[in-house]
């Protein structure tokens, strides 16, 4: 057991300064590759410390190796794929490329395995243990197509596989593992639903942090693609793209380890409530600009007066709206937060009315029980009895 924790600190510091060297390499060298890879290096380091802090404090639960191994193949992709920008075609390129080449669906297929097995590291029921099979064979196929693919690689084409094997066409192999890819990404989702259905309040406010997690990752990263243009990058879509592929894993470190489980009600009404206001105010201001532009055209300064004029109308307006959509958030997505202050609202309103002791402390233990649901609870009066 120690041998094995030791291997998994070793894995994890490896990673990590495997990805951190290599954008300190980038940098001295004059960023060959961009700037971009300094993004997939906090990836590598978010993924290696939550994988590392799951092994430790759950050493039967295999989502922490899984992920250390996630966070190890994508440290290696980082060096090697400065050393492919190195001018002159450096001795070896073609390996390092060829190696590149290769994690895209393996890695994919990782993180579905992360996602079958999660939380507790174990599938939905044995009849899903064909999937781990399958990932082998998925994992493999795009490693031996790009192998013996004879022609220039996608990501590299001033490269081709040193083991090309000419007339054979190993890209049909890679499109087959791309096929596994998203066939496990598909078992991955049902899975989880699998598992919300047969879950206690636990496991469901678990998959909750995932799964909220797995959408902002996902939409964030079709807006960056759909924004992203080579000769121009958005810098600050990918820069949130990155943040939210990062929260994937700490999303799973607070399920598996259970600190602030609960607060992930909280965490989506608030998005969901602050996003809302967002646009509803970005819509009044850009409705009130055009219309007191049209109002004051006559005038010199319309402009900047309209311009003024809405933002202070959006700054008196943004409390009475926040307040408004949050109380409609929280009926929605954090009921039991929002039931338990009507229950606490309603008792304070019924204590103002009432003297009587026994019917206080009678009340005051249904109001607690219905907001809290404790396991235990005991009432202590000052100067009286238990």
């Amino acid at each position: 057991m120690m041998a094995r924790r030791w291997a998994l600190r070793v894995v994890a510091a490896l990673s990590i300064g495997s990805s951190i060297g290599a954008v300190v390499a980038d940098a001295v060298l004059g960023w060959p590759t961009g700037w971009f890879d300094s993004l997939y290096a906090g990836i590598v380091v978010v993924f290696a410390v939550v994988g590392w802090l799951i092994a430790e404090r759950r050493p039967g639960n295999v989502v922490g190796p899984l992920l250390l191994l996630f966070a190890f193949a994508f440290a290696l992709y980082l060096p090697s794929d400065l050393y492919v920008h190195q001018p002159g075609s450096p001795p070896g390129a073609a390996f390092a490329a060829l190696f590149n080449s290769i994690l895209d669906a393996p890695m994919f297929i990782l993180l579905a395995l992360v996602l079958i097995v999660f939380p507790d590291g174990q599938p939905p029921s044995p009849r899903w243990r064909p999937l781990f099979a399958l990932a082998v064979v998925g994992i493999l196929l795009p490693i031996v197509g790009s192998a013996i693919d004879p022609n220039p690689m996608p990501i590299y084409p001033d490269y081709k596989s040193p083991f090309g094997i000419p007339s054979v066409n190993g890209i049909m192999l890679v499109y087959v593992g791309y096929v596994v890819m998203l066939t496990l990404l598909v078992a991955a989702a049902a899975a989880l639903a699998v598992r919300w259905r047969r879950g206690d309040p636990v496991e469901r406010a678990q998959i909750k942090w995932v799964v909220a997690a797995a959408l902002l990752m996902l939409l964030t990263e079709i807006v960056n693609v759909a924004t992203f243009e080579a000769s121009d990058p958005n810098a600050l879509m990918t820069v949130i793209a990155s943040v939210a592929i990062a929260l994937v894993p700490i999303a799973m470190g607070v399920a598996i380890l259970r600190y602030r489980l609960y607060e992930i009600d909280r965490v989506i009404s608030r998005t969901i409530a602050y996003a809302l206001v967002t646009g509803i105010l970005a819509s009044v201001f850009a409705a009130a600009i055009l219309l007191l532009q049209g109002v004051l055209a006559t005038f010199t300064q319309g402009q900047t007066v309209a311009v003024a004029a809405s933002t202070l109308a959006v700054l008196a307006l943004f409390q009475p709206v926040r307040r408004w959509v949050q109380r409609i958030v929280d009926r929605r997505f954090d009921r039991a937060r929002y039931d338990a202050e009507q229950t606490a609202t309603a008792f304070s309103d019924r204590l103002r009315h009432e003297v009587d002791m026994e019917t206080v402390t009678r009340d005051l233990r249904s109001t607690v029980r219905g907001a809290l649901a404790p396991t235990e609870l005991h009432v202590w009066v000052r100067g009286g009895r238990r």
